[in-house]
């Protein structure tokens, strides 16, 4: 019998479900997978922020649904659920009706107001694309009166800025407004001081995930190098048209119950809200069991109360084996996705259902174009904090992988295209110098020059026979030791825990990572690829050099020449001339798009 599996909301988890029902059923017939979402697009969530404060345009976040399902049995549809009736087993939506076998509910979150008078009415929220847009033109307007505004009152609440929640999107948000209004002022003459960006938060401090010295991190780097102020144990009572009321109100389970005791008012006509979620009303039309704060139960198979019905991502709540709820983050929804469309698959091949066991690699905040704090978790036990510019870039690298996951190479180089060629600011900057624009065909020969210098290293381990002969030692770069009396704790604690009892298997790994780096740039082929890696070893051996005799200036250059190689130096004189334009063609291809699709 043909079953019908629908999913509803292209978010990450929802993406991913479809991805996998797709591997799963590919050559199964008899089976049939609908997507349905309002948009066209997946929204890259985490990056709305970039957005908002004008670092990035508006398609650095939109992946076409038909771009990702190309080629695939996965129906895209497009079109608004408005119920869902679990007794026939059919979706209403605005263009049509969609029956289904097993339901996938992966359609989101939307702001939760906890009671607090005029906040829905007065505060704008960030959890769409067209969020990120008006808070960006908003923000730009108020700039664009105030530079016009002579009532000092008047101008000084357009140029005040407050941030409510102070959680990843609140932090977030709060540094990439820091960084573009320095730009506004420059652009409309109005003098920095006159701006105040403020973060409103109820709890005693920051990023709450966070161990206290990344916390400590973040806290330093938003008040004293962008100058936000940030107000905790301060509860926001009442948002106003031009003011909001802060800290003395009663709250019980987070819900504003009295609002008599008031006491700071702040003057600003931009209040942004990011202090917390719920479920979206379609959920509540379902009949599947909720929880106090209208998430679905969902059990350890992500099944709800009708065992037909899944939910993944925001709008699920699930406890893990220490009683919390699952934090909402993008790994977790992932993994939710690709369980969630394995015991739907188990059930219908008859095959055992698998329990969902999260497991979380860390988390990281981006604080502007130029910072970031991260805590990167390989293993249950071991925390590897990183702080700035290596950790921007791992969240970089993350994106990056993620990207790839989901289309391949196209999403990479549009990425890469939009955050470091095309941003406003930030990293982007380093590698403008080196675009196109100003001679892509002089970076050839510094590329031809790092791969040499990447290959005759590997020769000369090769020649060692650091692949035959188990006496080897990886190098730290610069010295001849796995790390030096300056490398940081952290850095000591993961070698001993990884590379020391796998020595030999590492030695091996570097040496042929550093013949294929090393061919990679010298014929310009995946250049970027080759590129990332190399700025990857030489972070490694400048980490393992910390405070050695032989220095580490070595590996820093190597590193910067590596980064610069990430301007697209293949594309002169390489074959990604020839290869990244094929690549680029073979996910390219031409797909109808059908906004209703019968059931």
């Amino acid at each position: 019998m043909d079953k019908k599996i629908a999913i509803l909301g292209a978010g990450y988890a929802g993406v991913k479900a479809a991805k996998t029902l797709n591997k799963k059923f590919k050559k199964d017939d008899s089976v049939e997978i609908t997507l349905i979402d309002q948009n066209s697009h997946h929204t890259l969530l985490t990056e709305l922020h970039e957005v908002a404060g004008n670092r990035i345009e508006s398609s650095g976040v939109k992946i076409s649904l038909t771009d990702l399902f190309a080629n695939s049995k996965v129906n895209v549809v497009k079109d608004k659920v408005n119920d869902i009736n679990t007794e026939k087993q059919e979706i209403i939506a605005h263009n049509s009706n969609y029956d289904y076998d097993y339901l996938v509910l992966g359609v989101g979150s939307e702001p939760t107001y906890f009671n607090i008078p005029g906040m829905e009415e007065n505060a704008f929220t960030l959890w769409s694309l067209e969020d990120a847009q008006k808070i960006n033109d908003h923000i730009r307007n108020m700039f664009k009166l105030a530079a016009n505004e002579q009532d000092l009152v008047k101008r000084q609440q357009m140029l005040t800025f407050v941030i409510g929640g102070a959680g990843f999107t609140g932090v977030e948000t709060a540094g990439e407004i820091a960084e573009w209004t320095d730009k506004l002022c420059e652009q409309y003459n109005i003098s920095p001081q006159e701006v105040s960006i403020k973060i409103v938060e109820a709890q005693e401090g920051i990023l709450p995930v966070l161990e206290e010295k990344q916390v400590k991190n973040a806290e330093k780097y938003l008040s004293e190098k962008l100058g936000v102020e940030l107000l905790t144990q301060s509860n926001i009572c009442e948002v106003k048209n031009n003011s909001i009321i802060i800290n003395n109100c009663s709250k019980e389970d987070g819900y504003i119950t009295d609002t008599s005791n008031q006491e700071e008012e702040i003057d600003t006509n931009t209040l942004i809200w990011t202090g917390g979620i719920k479920a979206k009303d379609l959920v509540k039309k379902t009949g599947v069991q909720l929880n106090h704060r209208d998430r679905i139960e969902v059990n350890d198979y992500l099944q709800t109360s009708i065992e037909n019905i899944y939910a993944i991502g925001d709008n699920a709540y699930f406890e893990t084996e220490d009683n919390s709820a699952l934090p909402q983050l993008v790994e977790g929804a992932l993994q939710a996705g690709s369980c969630a469309a394995h015991n739907i698959y188990a059930s219908i091949t008859n095959k055992e259902l698998k329990e969902f066991d999260p497991q979380l690699h860390g988390v990281m905040v981006s604080i502007g174009s130029n910072y970031a704090v991260a805590e990167l978790k390989p293993i249950s036990n071991l925390t590897i904090p990183l702080v700035g510019f290596l950790a921007m870039m791992t969240k970089h690298l993350i994106n990056i992988h993620y990207l790839f996951e989901v289309k391949g190479f196209n999403l990479i180089f549009k990425y890469i295209k939009e955050q470091f060629s095309h941003t406003k600011g930030g990293i982007g900057m380093l590698v403008r110098h080196f675009s196109k624009k100003s001679g892509t065909f002089w970076l050839a020969f510094l590329r031809v020059f790092l791969g040499l210098r990447f290959l005759l290293e590997g020769i000369s381990k090769l020649q060692k026979g650091w692949l035959t002969s188990p006496d080897g030692f990886l190098v730290s770069g610069a010295s001849s030791v796995l790390w030096s009396e300056g490398s940081p704790e952290w850095y000591i604690n993961l070698l001993k825990t990884f590379v020391v009892p796998q020595q030999v298997l590492f030695q091996k790994v570097l040496v042929l990572t550093e013949l294929a780096v090393g061919l990679s740039l010298i014929f310009g082929c995946l250049t970027i690829l080759g590129a990332l890696a190399a700025a990857g070893m030489s972070a490694n051996f400048i980490l393992g050099a910390m405070g050695s005799s032989a220095g580490i200036w070595e590996p820093v250059w190597l590193f910067l020449i590596s980064i610069t190689m990430l301007s697209g130096a293949g594309k002169a004189f390489g074959i990604d001339y020839y290869l990244i334009p094929w690549l680029l063609n073979l996910s390219d291809q031409s797909v109808e798009y059908n906004e209703d699709i019968p059931a």
